[in-house]
């Protein structure tokens, strides 16, 4: 007998994840708060990532998230070190898979070049990389990144970040299980990462047309991440979730 295949509604996961915000508005302003002072944190960082102290923030930010996850699903002790050293294992998992597809993807713009099409694609090549060495920060780059994200998010972020979820609350942590779990999804993983991803690039359009200097994007993105994970915390919930039994014949088996 084969598995059931679960098919992920996404407008209604998006739909639960917000009237599970609104319910619960009030124990949520906490995290809210905190969750505000490390997007605000990093916004004065000078350098971002590229600065030492950005380690620290890191940590403390991955440490903040495995104990988000603890509390919305109730596991006591809400910070529980042996589960966060657990969820590191998908989590690199899910680094390691993240950089293998990224480099896939940046080497295929010279595969042509090596199959020897020079004459009409160099030409379009070099206005690619012209492009490219735009500011970091440039439109540009941000939709490029955005697209391949897209592209690589069912298999290098959705389902690591299932596993990662599973991990945290004590259970197993296999990604192989995740996708046995998920399969038939890709299209699904694909619409709600495209639909979450909307709102934080008209965020940033707007940051940059503002001249908020980051500042719009940290009031955005301090509540729209809660909201963003709690979406994922509604997926793996539907998919993770129990069968009950029909009958007592079954609850007995």
């Amino acid at each position: 007998m084969t598995d059931e295949v679960k098919k992920l509604q996404v407008a209604e996961t998006l739909k639960k994840a917000y009237v599970y915000m609104s319910l619960h508005e009030r124990s949520l302003r906490p995290i809210w708060l905190i969750h505000f002072l490390f997007c605000a944190i990093f916004n004065f960082l000078p350098g971002g990532f590229s600065n030492p102290f950005s380690l620290i923030w890191s940590l403390a930010y991955y440490i903040f998230w495995c104990v988000f996850f603890r509390l919305y699903y109730q596991k006591r002790p809400y910070f529980c070190a042996s589960k966060i050293c657990a969820s590191a294992i998908p989590s690199s998992k899910m680094i390691f898979i993240t950089f293998g597809l990224l480099f896939v993807l940046l080497i295929l713009p010279f595969v042509p070049l090596l199959l020897g099409f020079h004459n009409k694609y160099l030409l379009v090549f070099e206005r690619y990389m012209a492009a490219l060495q735009v500011p970091e920060t440039s439109v540009f780059n941000v939709l490029i990144f955005s697209l391949i994200f897209l592209l690589i998010s069912p298999f290098a972020f959705c389902r690591p970040y299932l596993a990662w979820i599973s991990a945290l609350q004590g259970y197993s942590g296999s990604i192989r299980k995740v996708f046995k779990k998920t399969t038939g999804n890709n299209i699904r993983f694909l619409s709600l990462i495209f639909l979450l991803n909307l709102p934080c690039f008209v965020a940033y359009g707007a940051d940059v047309l503002l001249h908020c200097h980051g500042w719009f994007s940290v009031g955005f993105y301090s509540i729209y991440l809660i909201y963003f994970n709690i979406v994922f915390a509604k997926v793996y919930d539907f998919f993770y979730q129990q069968k009950k039994p029909q009958n007592k014949s079954e609850a007995e088996d």
